[in-house]
């Protein structure tokens, strides 16, 4: 570590711990290898470490550096990492070492996952990147065959270290495409039923999930990628079931058990109306009775639909949750608006 002086460029006093046109500091020198474009003395497009007497980026040779920015392997001008070697061919060795198998040779079958991963733009932030220990380990791990090189094995990993390196094998087709969002969806699931006491709850949800929410984000997924109100909706709906289901257990009951006046007494509790879906889904398969589920109101209350609403159009709004929630809400407002 430099003493601290003024800097040359910035004339802030800090470490210089680099030398250029005089003492400089760090951030000060990171931009210098950085700049890159058409040297204004010869013309040449190439690294401008320097400064010319206007205060303009020029390169190594017009200004008369004498440090060389140049890698050892490429040539490539830039900031140099250990060995003399640019940012690119240090990330290329240090995923090469990651991807080889006990011998410290180079895996065939992972030839293509370094690929997607050192073919970049950015490789200073790709090298920031895979120098993250659990990124580190999770390429280890591809190698030594502890994790299968498939949509199930990342599923095996963190989420957010997992989610970067799926993309790139998407992308590069070494993977087969399947929705991010679904499959952040399915992670977030997982995480969720393994916090749910009950293990009859714990089925029932599962159950829930397997025929009708992460069957109808498939359905959905298949012909556009999905948003992320999308999942927040599905999240929403298997938070709010756990939570009825968790509801009726404090009262000594279970689904079947259910009544009339105990629903209506939920309904009075819980504003949220997610756990409408759910209740449908298990009314339709004989899991509870078949009982009357409150409409709500634009301020989450519930209210009797009066008979004078045409039923085919209130039936509607109510029961498709493929509609926007406005209209849903605006539907079931005009339809039970008595006629004058």
């Amino acid at each position: 570590m430099g003493a601290a002086q003024a800097c040359a460029r910035c004339r802030q006093v800090k470490s210089t711990s680099h030398y250029l046109e005089g003492p400089i500091c760090r951030s000060c020198f990171g931009k210098a290898v950085r700049t890159r474009g058409r040297c204004p003395g010869c013309g040449t497009e190439r690294l401008l470490p320097g400064r010319d007497e206007h205060g303009a980026a020029v390169c190594r040779d017009c200004v008369g550096l004498h440090r060389d920015f140049s890698c050892t392997r490429c040539a490539h001008e830039g900031d140099l990492w250990p060995g003399r070697l640019c940012e690119r061919c240090t990330l290329h060795d240090l995923v090469a070492g990651l991807l080889a198998d006990a011998d410290g040779r180079p895996q065939p079958f992972l030839e293509p996952v370094m690929a997607a991963v050192v073919d970049t733009d950015r490789p200073r932030s790709r090298l920031m990147w895979v120098r993250f220990p659990h990124v580190s380990r999770l390429l280890g791990d591809l190698a030594a065959g502890r994790v299968p090189l498939s949509h199930d094995g990342l599923d095996t990993a963190p989420v957010r270290t997992a989610t970067l390196l799926r993309d790139l094998l998407m992308d590069t087709g070494v993977l087969p495409r399947r929705d991010r969002q679904l499959l952040l969806y399915q992670r977030w699931l997982a995480d969720r039923l393994a916090v749910v006491r009950n293990p009859e709850h714990r089925q029932l949800l599962q159950r829930f999930d397997t025929w009708h929410v992460s069957r109808r984000l498939r359905t959905k997924a298949a012909k556009e990628p999905l948003s992320q109100s999308q999942i927040k909706y599905a999240r929403n709906q298997i938070s709010q079931a756990a939570t009825l289901l968790e509801w009726l257990g404090r009262r000594g009951l279970d689904l079947r058990q259910c009544t009339q006046p105990d629903l209506e007494a939920w309904h009075r509790e819980h504003s949220n109306t997610a756990a409408q879906m759910f209740l449908r889904w298990s009314m339709h398969n004989g899991r509870m009775p078949k009982l009357k589920r409150a409409a709500q109101t634009p301020t989450g209350r519930p209210r009797a639909a009066s008979p004078r609403v045409p039923e085919g159009q209130l039936a509607r709004v109510l029961r498709d949750d493929d509609l926007p929630r406005r209209t849903r809400v605006a539907g079931a407002s005009s339809s039970s608006t008595p006629s004058r």
